[in-house]
């Protein structure tokens, strides 16, 4: 009896992995055993954001479909085999360690529990073929891939150096000395106002000493990262003359990732501020809660790679728009349920079907005229005293709608354009922000929230400027908001906390 079996769509994904869109192994006419890729997805999900072994997450992040090949641990991990090639035992352990108090508190051994263990086993097996689905696409260097999402990759290896990096006995200091020193060499004059730990930067607060000098410091910043050795982010100091923020991304191993409790400091901020359609981006690298209105905005544009937390930063804003009793949220999803929206399915309308959306966009530019004449028979703009709701439109990939599609780009933008004021909202989302997909629609949403993209260039057409590039991943943003951008660490939510906030 076998211990594992794929789904046929898991199974096309191995197939294209080894195959010519991946390690190209049939082109070469050898034969590569389709358990190494289930051992990659192991990998990768190793390297995930832990989950507790209840979350209903689990069941959301793997590829669904009908029952494909069949697999057993000899070929999985190796056990029963010599002791080169047997790790079973060490993913027992590590699966022991990883999940502990829930195995201890349900007395379960899982050195001896075969049935507990292969159920633990084969969540990050599907997780990791899920995460591997998403982030390789066909143009990418499989291999390349491999260094990337593994962290075997020089960045990563660099990073984890900076652990030996020794500190200022004095003042603690790691990378001040370091850049007093570079921009000395250019006679620029800097002094610190302090430097300390972040989530995942490490902070030096320092103060020019001549206003003059500020041009050339912004010139010479952009090399700082080579000079470092890790990329780094400036951001200045609102309400303090010549002060910036330098921000040296730290170690991965030491990344703090946010949740629950920084989401809740993040409502009580929302509640004290009574915006009309308040949105919580996360908190701040002085770890303060960051907010803002939508209505202000009044459309956003939310750009980022697989993997930057896009599609987390839109669920956590939809959790909390579905708090407001005066609002109604759509959400247009080109990817057939991939964005994990499913969980918001009976307090927000979902649509997956693109001629659906058609209707859907046009029925809203209807709504929109509609409102416009209420609003001018009662000679009042409160969307709320004439007795409608807001309105937030959210499309996950804007660039899956449009790009086949002209007449959408056309009814978006004529919303971006006029919507505003009749109390209807967009906010978009792309993966890959390219200039000439998103033109007419850039001049009507100047509000934008960029989590890392792979290009400078991209981070220039949704954020007009760089930066955006050297972000880390899950959830580190940069926001825009009244032409201000703010370096922001997002939430994280499971899906059993968001029905929580939802549905309780």
């Amino acid at each position: 009896m076998a211990d594992f079996y794929t789904t046929n769509h898991e199974e096309n994904l191995i197939n294209r992995i080894i195959g010519k869109d991946g390690l190209d192994f049939n082109m070469q006419g050898n034969d590569l055993p389709k358990y190494i890729i289930l051992r990659i997805a192991i990998a990768r999900a190793l390297v995930c954001k832990k989950l507790s072994l209840d979350s209903s997450d689990w069941e959301n992040k793997k590829m669904k479909g009908e029952r494909g090949k069949e697999y057993h641990l000899e070929q999985i991990t190796g056990k029963g085999k010599d002791k080169n090639e047997d790790f079973d035992i060490l993913l027992r352990a590590f699966f022991s360690i990883q999940h502990k108090e829930e195995l201890e508190n349900n007395n379960i051994n899982i050195f001896e529990d075969e049935k507990t263990y292969i159920e633990i086993l084969s969540k990050y097996i599907q997780r990791g073929l899920y995460e591997m689905s998403i982030s390789f696409k066909s143009r990418d260097c499989f291999y390349q891939w491999l260094l990337d999402n593994l962290d075997f990759g020089e960045e990563n290896l660099k990073q984890k150096q900076i652990l030996d990096i020794p500190k200022d006995n004095d003042q603690n200091l790691i990378y001040f000395p370091k850049i007093q020193q570079y921009f000395k060499n250019f006679a620029i004059e800097i002094k610190l106002v302090n430097e300390e730990d972040s989530y995942r930067h490490r902070i030096c607060k320092i103060e020019l000493n001549d206003s003059a000098k500020i041009n050339h410091f912004h010139k010479k910043t952009k090399d700082l990262d080579e000079e470092l050795g890790f990329p780094v982010l400036i951001e200045s100091c609102a309400g303090l003359s010549k002060t910036y923020n330098i921000q040296v991304t730290k170690p991965k191993l030491e990344h703090q990732n946010l949740g629950m409790k920084e989401y809740k400091i993040g409502l009580e901020s929302l509640q004290k501020n009574n915006f009309a359609l308040g949105v919580f981006a996360g908190m701040s690298v002085d770890k303060k809660p960051f907010c803002f209105d939508l209505v202000k905005c009044p459309h956003l544009f939310v750009a980022g790679t697989t993997g930057s937390g896009k599609s987390v930063f839109l669920q956590v804003m939809v959790a909390t728009f579905l708090n407001n009793k005066n609002t109604q949220v759509i959400i247009i999803d080109p990817k057939n349920g991939a964005g994990g929206f499913d969980v918001f399915a009976k307090k927000a309308e979902l649509i997956y079907d693109m001629q659906q959306a058609n209707a859907t966009l046009d029925s809203l530019i209807e709504e929109m005229e509609s409102r416009y004449l209420h609003i001018a028979k009662a000679k009042s703009d409160d969307i709320l005293a004439l007795g409608f709701k807001y309105k937030i439109v959210i499309i996950d990939e804007l660039n899956n709608l449009i790009e086949n599609d002209k007449t959408r780009k056309d009814k978006i933008a004529r919303l971006a354009e006029k919507a505003r004021q009749a109390g209807i909202h967009l906010v978009l989302g792309t993966q890959r922000p390219d200039g000439k997909l998103l033109q007419g629609l850039r001049n009507n949403i100047p509000s934008s929230v960029v989590l890392k993209v792979q290009k400078a260039s991209e981070s220039k057409i949704i954020l007009d400027e760089e930066g955006a590039e050297k972000l880390t991943d899950s959830g580190d943003m940069l926001v825009k908001i009244s032409g201000k951008i703010k370096h922001i660490f997002g939430v994280y939510l499971s899906t059993k906390e968001m029905e929580q906030i939802i549905y309780s």
